[in-house]
């Protein structure tokens, strides 16, 4: 089918400049895609504060009955209660693992007349007992430590049953202009820019860059040295059906970078600017990328690292690809190093000078590793491309992302259509895409 290019290209004489063009071009696209509801979840119980006071809802350690036990001590034959200690008479209060109605009745009066102590000690005028700030401290933190495990004993909330969600169909409709300019200096330096038609001057929006024998200087919305490098999978459909092909490269934002090229090999490197208060980084802010192409008997092969730290967060990638005839594949390897392992806090008694200090499970952080296979084969105008992606974390259920589709390209127009399984959830994309 015959169709317009509307590309327009602008040849503009420039004092001190060789030659420089600016190139507008466009794509659109109209498409269906339709997701699958989400799974019904069957009806559970949840603990925590808040819902109705059920009591049972947890058992109290030995320590934790030891400090209840301290906070409810007897009190002097004046019926004074003081820092570390809230029973208002001469009969002490204890308590038991299995909490009940009469325990939680003595909770709350504790709780109560720890309150105000705490209230009469900050108002120095109706101080009945003098404290010191240190002792102010400690009813401040005994009353939360006594808020917290009363939280835990009584809060016991039912979750309903969720049903499964209905399939939805929505409509895909997207416009885009897109302007890109080069030029060369007469000295011999190419430079250019890319942006679309939403990006702005106030923004990061496009990218600009100069280029010469040194290399390649970029700055504006660019991936990451890894990202550039290392890349992602072939998609499906006609907008993506989510994008599941792609890893979550956290160097995404990066807005400055360095490349250079020379006998196969590639090296990239990027890091993000401080733009103001709205991107304020702590720790390292950088992302590399080095990878080798080459001919190997007729299949063109390329093998690429990566890596990135972003606070204290590092994440490691590879990818081999090849490509020989109509025939492309594509694996990529990815692990996201999910922070530093928090050690375990051993559970300690309430004394008269420190709060009690709950005991916390030590935390590992498992790393995440993410691994994916895409392949993709064109006939003259056809393509087809298949992928299958896999989330694994130590501990937690896998994910897993699949998708196969095909393209047909009528000259000027592409039908493409796809069909992703999301982890158990099923999206279908279908629709044209144009290019102008």
């Amino acid at each position: 089918m015959k169709h317009t290019l509307l590309a327009t290209t602008a040849l503009v004489a420039l004092t001190g400049a060789a030659a420089a063009e600016i190139t507008i071009s466009g794509t659109a696209r109209i498409g269906v895609v339709t997701t699958e509801g989400a799974a019904a979840v069957a009806a559970g119980t949840v603990f925590g504060k808040g819902g109705a006071q059920t009591l049972g809802g947890h058992k109290l350690t030995t320590k934790e009955i030891a400090t209840l036990d301290k906070f409810g001590a007897a009190a002097g034959s004046s019926g004074v209660y003081d820092a570390g200690e809230y029973q208002a008479t001469t009969t002490a209060v204890t308590f038991a693992a299995t909490t009940n109605a009469a325990q939680l009745t003595k909770l709350d009066a504790l709780i109560a007349n720890a309150k105000t102590l705490l209230l009469e000690q900050q108002n120095t005028a109706s101080a009945a007992v003098g404290q010191t700030a240190a002792e102010i401290a400690k009813i401040s933190a005994d009353i939360a430590t006594m808020e917290n495990l009363r939280g835990q004993v009584v809060a016991k909330e039912a979750s309903a049953a969720v049903a499964k969600k209905a399939d939805t169909t929505v409509g895909k409709n997207r416009v885009r202009i897109a302007f890109a300019g080069s030029g060369t200096t007469d000295g011999g330096l190419t430079y250019g820019f890319s942006a679309r038609a939403d990006h702005s001057n106030t923004s990061t929006g496009g990218s600009q860059y100069i280029s010469g024998a040194f290399g390649k200087i970029s700055m504006g919305d660019l991936n990451g040295g890894d990202e550039q490098l290392v890349g992602n999978l072939s998609g499906v459909g006609s907008s993506g059906a989510g994008s599941h092909q792609e890893f979550g490269y956290q160097s995404s934002s990066h807005n400055i970078g360095y490349s250079v090229s020379m006998a196969g090999v590639s090296f990239a490197a990027t890091t993000d600017l401080v733009r103001g208060a709205d991107s304020t980084k702590t720790g390292s802010n950088t992302a590399y990328g080095v990878k080798w192409s080459g001919d190997m008997g007729g299949a063109t092969l390329g093998v690429a690292l990566g890596t990135s730290k972003i606070g204290n967060k590092t994440e490691n990638s590879m990818s081999v690809g090849v490509s020989m005839g109509g025939l492309s594949i594509m694996a990529v390897s990815h692990t996201n190093d999910n922070g530093p392992a928090v050690d375990a806090v051993a559970e300690a008694t309430a004394t008269a000078t420190t709060a009690h200090v709950f005991a916390a499970d030590k935390v590992d952080n498992l790393d995440t590793d993410t691994t994916g296979l895409s392949i993709s084969y064109a006939m003259d105008a056809m393509s087809v491309t298949a992928f299958t992606k896999t989330e694994s974390t130590s501990g937690v259920a896998d994910k897993d992302y699949s998708g196969v589709g095909f393209t047909y390209n009528l000259g000027g127009a592409t039908l493409k259509a796809g069909f992703v399984d999301r982890n158990d959830i099923s999206i279908m994309d279908f629709g044209l895409n144009f290019s102008f």
